[in-house]
């Protein structure tokens, strides 16, 4: 069985009617709104239960009144607002987030960490609130002329100060393009590049680039990578992926198995792998006997491996 993508299949209530007239300052003061509280990249977690964790109002209002963090309407849940909190202001404890939780039962980590264990409707959740406020902390000015951008519309519209300008800033979402390449050998074509874990391969990928079609930008990206022309292009899937603000849209393609050649800017080394070699790659950080790791669990590239490699 090939496990559900990570970060996607949520039924949550995004209440975008809702969001015209909301002001999340209001909204954090109902008895019965929760909070999603984000920390320098990390979320709060309960080992004991896998869910995105809601924070009740004593735990955070507190914060609130002392940093005015960066709040936004996620929706609704339970007939009552969910916020999302960016407490990345806050003082820590060492590599850990501020100390909210008087029983000690959780703590602080990372979204892939996390993301494969939790079930989809909470990763999704999870993975909604990190892309926005990532998307408000990287966006407090007008990209037009500069002035400060006040924030309406529960948090999830920019629109600038400057009353000759006025322009609006939405969230943003950048389409990339991953790709499995299978060859007439029934080999793979994978990759990797110089930063990432030692011994990690993966799918070829790149973003989508101005007038260009998902699959236009999918055999562009092979071959600038591999120097490998593919066709048979196919759509499989899509990904949220919020690290920082990615759609990842998955295909599979052919091509005829010419020796690949990695463009050694992005890419240092790119090979064709059999179904054997696959079954040799380690996984969840340890490597394989050959010294090679599988994408991680959370990711697009291991279903189109996995989906791949299980014929």
């Amino acid at each position: 069985m090939i496990n559900p993508l990570s970060y996607r299949g949520g039924a949550f209530d995004r209440a975008s009617l809702a969001r015209h007239d909301a002001d999340p300052a209001e909204l954090a003061r109902h008895p019965g709104a929760r909070f999603l509280v984000y920390w320098r990249g990390l979320h709060p977690v309960d080992p004991a239960r896998p869910v995105a964790l809601r924070l009740e109002p004593a735990l955070v209002l507190p914060l609130i009144a002392a940093l005015d963090p960066p709040a936004l309407l996620l929706g609704i849940e339970d007939e009552a607002p969910l916020i999302a909190l960016d407490l990345s202001a806050a003082e820590g404890h060492g590599d850990s987030g501020p100390h909210l939780d008087p029983s000690g039962g959780w703590g602080w980590q990372g979204l892939r960490a996390i993301g494969a264990l939790l079930p989809a409707g909470e990763s999704a959740l999870l993975a909604y609130a990190r892309g926005m406020l990532l998307w408000r902390s990287r966006t407090r000015f007008c990209s037009v002329c500069g002035a400060t951008l006040r924030f309406e519309e529960g948090g999830h519209v920019g629109t600038c100060t400057n009353a000759a300008c006025a322009t609006q800033h939405y969230p943003r979402t950048d389409p990339a393009v991953i790709v499995l390449v299978v060859d007439q050998a029934g080999r793979v074509l994978l990759g990797r590049q110089p930063q990432w874990t030692p011994g990690l391969y993966s799918c070829l990928a790149g973003f989508v680039e101005p007038g260009e079609a998902l699959e236009e930008a999918a055999a562009r990206e092979v071959f600038e990578e591999a120097g490998v022309r593919i066709g048979d292009v196919r759509y499989v899937a899509s990904q949220p992926w919020p690290f920082p603000s990615s759609l990842m849209v998955g295909f599979t393609a052919t091509a005829s198995g010419a020796d690949p050649v990695p463009d050694k800017r992005e890419i240092e080394d790119v090979r064709w792998f059999t179904r054997a070699d696959l079954d040799r790659f380690g996984s969840a950080g340890v490597p394989g006997p050959d010294g090679h790791l599988l994408p991680g669990p959370d990711s697009i590239a291991r279903l189109l491996i996995e989906r791949w490699r299980r014929g």
